[in-house]
């Protein structure tokens, strides 16, 4: 038999013979698309979208419009929520079921839950009120990071897997388990974790990009390792979901590329809203596939009132440049403009006037040397650290972090909410911690200036850097840069800092990862290595050593050599 198969270097169909035996689909999956398999898409709007720090919970009558919309266009699965994260919460996700129920609209209803009884167990009762089943969507993280964080081992997360799809069996629910940051796991724990899930009667699997670390590529590798690994356990009926963040970007193409390996749902949120740089972008995954033959195309007009609705619901911007709303892709798109020709109502653009300032870019304590030519020489950092001064040229309007991060490339000071909630962006002025987001460049004008990239780095590294790595500090790392700069101002000023003293020094800074224990534990090792009560070269007996690789062959040789001579 033959099947229309989308090449994706060619950009266009061909076809495919097939013997039609049984077996034949077996074989490690093509980056092919099968436009005879529609793909589902789940709207994570109402539960992963409400995480990012610059959006809102909207109420519940905006939520209940956005249903509506979801179902306008051709949204097949909608996630009702958390009803474990509070009163509120619960009572939402029933209100939505309700509404899904009475008004019938064409969707299923999951609801996300930690693997824990009680977290499932709420929306077991929020099925039986509502009158509606509601798919169990129950996460845990997976990644070596998340295990040293949280202290867990392998047995206790598959007796937590085992008891959250056990409560979720006896209420009559489906389950789904949603591996976190499936794809900075370690092979073997994924397969004890699917294991216990399946054997617990999951339905369906859900692999993470959590971090927006993988690519499409490592998406093909993943997919066909989690079908192997099922087929192994007799367990091909069960059904896996896609869900990526956006970090790198590429959570849009991962979800297609999930989709034409024949992963049967795929994720996303309205306008790409989520935690951190977000999610997948719904509209534009329902729209591309669409385009692709994956499924059935949505009308333009529909996905712009989706957006345009969900805009105001989470009081989010809608860019201009948005490919299907944006005010600037509707223009250009519904107006005619010849090649260089310029309007008759042409009027000059003002010219913003810069203002010279000079900042002092200082080293943290210990790690300065002094240089050849008289300047400030960084020890084991990168970048233009190692000048003292820098002279550059800003619009009044420049704040700091926007000169430190694009007019002098000093990345690590990390772009957040840009309003002053997460602290990810948190810099030194003058030895003291401030937020760059809502300090203006011109404010820093001639003051000394400390950015996460003045900490020394190897052979010479810097104890915070080096504490945070040893004792799993670090999570995903996007709030990493604001933590180290609140501790070495606080290291500064309190060389002794009690527990209680650190945890008021870390509050203004924001971690998702929830790792706040192996932050605080990071800080108080810093400040002892820097008291000299720690080994700060050897690291003996120090926590998180047992989790060091072993030495390279050739480096152990090379010690046993050196302690011979």
């Amino acid at each position: 038999m033959q099947r229309a198969i989308y090449d994706w270097n060619r950009g266009d169909e061909r076809t495919e013979g097939t013997s039609g035996a049984e077996g034949a689909d077996d074989e490690a999956p093509a980056l092919s698309w099968r436009p005879q398999k529609s793909v589902r898409v789940v709207d994570e709007s109402l539960r992963d979208g409400l995480q990012n720090a610059s959006g809102v919970n909207p109420p519940v009558a905006h939520k209940i419009d956005l249903l509506h919309a979801m179902a306008a266009v051709g949204v097949d699965v909608v996630s009702v929520g958390l009803p474990g994260a509070g009163t509120r919460h619960t009572e939402d996700s029933r209100a939505l079921c309700r509404e899904i129920r009475d008004a019938k609209l064409p969707l299923v209803a999951t609801a996300a839950a930690r693997t824990v009884a009680a977290d499932v167990e709420g929306i077991v009762r929020a099925a039986d009120e509502s009158g509606l089943p509601i798919e169990v969507y129950a996460f845990i993280g997976s990644s070596p990071i998340r295990h040293l964080a949280e202290g867990w081992d392998l047995d206790f997360m598959v007796r937590a897997i085992q008891s959250a799809a056990d409560v979720a069996r006896r209420g009559g629910l489906p389950f789904c388990l949603v591996t976190e940051d499936t794809t900075r796991a370690h092979p073997e724990v994924l397969k004890a974790l699917f294991r216990a899930a399946v054997d617990a009667g999951a339905s369906r699997l859900c692999l993470c990009d959590t971090t927006g670390h993988v690519t499409p590529y490592g998406v093909a590798e993943l997919v066909t390792f989690v079908r192997d690994t099922l087929r192994a356990m007799g367990s091909t009926g069960v059904e896996l979901d896609w869900h990526a963040h956006n970090d790198r970007g590429l959570g849009l193409q991962t979800a297609l590329w999930a989709a034409s390996l024949g992963v049967e749902r795929v994720h996303g949120t309205a306008l790409g809203v989520g935690e951190r740089v977000g999610n997948t972008s719904l509209e534009l995954l329902i729209d591309n596939l669409g385009r692709l033959g994956a499924r059935p195309a949505v009308p333009r007009a529909r996905l712009v009132a989706y957006c345009e609705l969900a805009a105001r619901a989470l009081s989010w911007t809608i860019p201009p440049d948005h490919p299907i709303a944006g005010a600037r892709y509707q223009k250009e798109r519904d107006g005619v403009r010849s090649y260089r020709n310029l309007s008759e109502h042409w009027t000059e653009e003002p010219v913003e006037v810069l203002q010279a300032m000079t900042l002092h870019l200082v080293q943290g304590a210990g790690a300065v040397r002094r240089g050849s030519h008289g300047g400030l020489e960084t020890v084991g950092s990168a970048g233009p650290v190692g000048a003292s001064e820098v002279a550059l040229a800003v619009p009044a309007r420049r704040t700091l972090l926007e000169a430190l991060r694009y007019d002098l490339d000093l990345i690590g000071t990390k772009q957040g909410c840009d309003k002053g909630d997460c602290g990810a962006c948190t810099v030194l002025l003058d030895g003291v911690p401030v937020l760059s987001c809502l300090t203006l460049a011109l404010e820093a004008d001639g003051r000394a200036v400390q950015t996460v990239e003045t900490l020394a780095g190897a052979p010479h590294i810097d104890p915070l850097l080096d504490c945070f790595d040893r004792l799993g500090g670090g999570q995903c790392g996007f709030c990493t840069p604001g933590m180290l700069m609140s501790a070495t101002a606080l290291l500064e000023r309190c060389p002794c800092p009690s527990r209680d003293e650190i945890k008021l020094a870390l509050s203004g800074n924001l971690c998702r990862c929830t790792g706040y224990t192996k932050i605080i534990e990071a800080v108080e090792l810093a400040a002892k290595i820097k008291r000299g009560e720690a080994d700060a070269e050897a690291g003996v007996d120090m926590p998180g050593n047992e989790c060091a690789p072993e030495p390279l062959p050739s480096n152990a040789s090379r010690s046993r050599k050196g302690q011979a001579s």
